[in-house]
């Protein structure tokens, strides 16, 4: 188990006793809490795209056929340029997300979005960055911040199941305002993204 899960956990317990009781029944992390997975910047930021507005299942079949069109293992901004937009129709990606997912491999090709000056950005200027280009909203922001930088301190309130997974728990009613969950989740700074992964974890399980 990294240094930062133990260091997170250890201060989760401490100071929130409902987040100490989810830890004890749930488990996000598994073997992966060793040494994070790398997966590439543009893959994340492509599969959050397609994840959007879909269940999980869904989105990972379409994400899937689109790779096997592609080939590779993980997106790459070449290969999906190569490919006709009725062949990305056909996998089942929506007009609106093939539009997103081309204009965002054009700046991935051109430079125009170059992650290796990107990642040096503190959080909220990545979010800024990143909203620049249709269909990267605030939650695939996040999911960028949380799944590829690995950064511990994002609470990615565009969630619709974290928010679900919050008003259970902490018996939030279903149209509380975000400064009701913005004020929960200030006692778990500066790891609100270890929490989050145990809300998703408590909501699935």
């Amino acid at each position: 188990m990294s240094a930062l899960i133990k260091n997170a956990k250890r201060h989760l317990r401490k100071i929130d006793p409902v987040m100490a009781r989810l830890m004890a029944t749930h488990d996000p992390y598994g073997r992966d809490s060793a040494k994070p997975r790398y997966t590439p910047y543009y893959h994340v930021l492509v599969q959050s795209v397609i994840n959007q507005q879909l269940s999980v299942k869904a989105a990972q079949t379409i994400g899937t056929r689109m790779r096997v069109r592609q080939g590779g293992r993980h997106f790459n901004a070449e290969r999906v340029l190569a490919l006709r937009v009725a062949a990305m129709r056909r996998c089942g990606v929506s007009g609106s997300k093939v539009r997103y997912i081309r204009t965002l491999s054009r700046a991935v090709v051109a430079g125009e979005l170059n992650f290796r000056r990107l990642v040096r950005q503190d959080d909220d200027i990545i979010r800024g960055l990143l909203t620049q280009y249709p269909g990267i909203g605030p939650w695939s922001a996040d999911m960028f911040l949380m799944f590829a930088l690995h950064r511990p301190d994002v609470l990615p309130l565009g969630d619709l199941v974290l928010r679900k997974s919050m008003q259970r728990h902490y018996g939030l009613a279903a149209g509380a305002k975000d400064d009701a969950y913005l004020n929960i989740a200030a006692a778990w700074r500066p790891y609100r993204s270890i929490a989050s992964r145990y809300l998703w974890a408590a909501a699935a399980g």
